[in-house]
């Protein structure tokens, strides 16, 4: 499906974005689709305007104990700065079966993983080799 078909057809989010690997144009893993964003104006539908990824964008969608679990280890874990990344529509450039972007990997993404290396796997004995 192309950017193109994105914004005209109604297509089932859930399956074609929801949990999809997205790739940048020289196919570099970026993460996965965990939230999508939507905006509207008065009298019109909905449109989705972003694709969310990382961590912070996961949690919002878990419910109940396990999605308190998941928000509160995030905040112990990870700096509170941080907001999930947030991917515009217009730089897809096509949603199946991987999510391809047209330009390159935007800044902010995996910063829970990357925190995790410098903070924990770091410092497990021959992890730096």
């Amino acid at each position: 499906m192309s950017r193109d078909q994105a914004h005209g057809d109604v297509f089932r989010i859930g399956f074609t974005v929801l949990d999809r690997q997205i790739v940048d144009r020289d196919g570099q893993y970026v993460g996965k689709t965990d939230d999508v964003e939507f905006s509207w104006e008065e009298g019109g539908p909905p449109t989705m305007t972003a694709l969310l990824t990382d961590s912070a964008a996961l949690g919002p969608r878990l419910t109940g104990p396990l999605g308190r679990l998941w928000r509160t280890m995030l905040n112990r874990l990870r700096p509170s700065e941080h907001e999930p990344v947030r991917i515009p529509v217009n730089d897809v450039e096509a949603f199946s079966p991987t999510t391809r972007l047209s330009t390159p990997v935007p800044e902010g993404s995996r910063t829970l993983e990357n925190w995790l290396r410098r903070n924990f796997i770091g410092r497990i004995p021959g992890a730096r080799r």
